[in-house]
């Protein structure tokens, strides 16, 4: 009869193989949809890139979307963690800002196939961000590093969870469009993401936003009350 210590190991082997299998199909999925995206995928490239069988494929995953969507997650970790690294090194609220869209453009450079695959997935990736976790911890990330520098008495919760909800949607959208402008490379993006967070539509035609918004939030919300 086996011993208690040769079970451990074989399942402890198990366990291993299980990790390694997933992760290589994993890795194998990244680089199919990077290269021809979810629409032009199939489970055969995956399983021919993986260099496993159909069977183990589908031990893990029942379809190709089910592989991207832990795919897709999983890079929206990876940019939470690095970009929360990199904004903890703000000494105030603008530089807290660049810093945001900085490390997440160059989050998106240093990672291999990561523009591809935003590129040639972009409305699955827009269907996957606000439901996905680990945007929400970026958005609770962003609230709690813009609290740092702004006090109640200057902002409130609403507005700093709006604030923070367009520095996600705004450098989301940059990126996208951008796949549709040649000469915009990440420096033009991060000079045009900060400008318009910072400064707003008055860096561009120079005049006071405020009371123009004053006369005319009256006229289009008189129903609230």
């Amino acid at each position: 009869m086996p011993s208690a210590g040769r079970k451990y190991r074989a399942s402890e082997k198990r366990e291993q193989t299980r990790q390694q299998n997933s992760a290589e199909i994993q890795a194998a999925a990244w680089r199919v949809f990077c290269s021809v995206g979810l629409d032009g995928a199939n489970v055969r490239d995956i399983v021919k890139q993986s260099g496993l069988s159909p069977g183990t494929f589908y031990n893990y995953f029942r379809t190709k979307e089910a592989i991207f969507e832990v795919v897709a997650q999983n890079l929206f970790e990876r940019l939470r963690e690095a970009t929360r690294a990199a904004r903890a090194r703000a000494r105030d609220v603008d530089e807290l800002v660049v810093i945001a869209y900085s490390s997440y453009l160059e989050f998106l450079q240093a990672t291999e196939g990561a523009l591809e695959f935003t590129d040639r997935n972009q409305h699955h990736l827009r269907s996957q961000l606000y439901p996905s976790t680990a945007i929400a911890g970026i958005l609770q990330d962003l609230e709690q590093d813009l609290r740092r520098f702004i006090g109640r008495d200057a902002m409130s919760d609403e507005d700093v969870f709006l604030f923070a909800s367009m520095i996600i949607a705004a450098g989301a959208e940059a990126v996208f469009s951008a796949t549709r402008l040649p000469g915009v490379g990440p420096g033009a993006l991060l000079a045009f993401l900060t400008k318009f967070m910072l400064r707003g539509l008055g860096a561009w035609v120079g005049a006071a936003r405020e009371p123009a918004a004053e006369a005319i939030a009256p006229r289009l919300y008189a129903n609230d009350a």
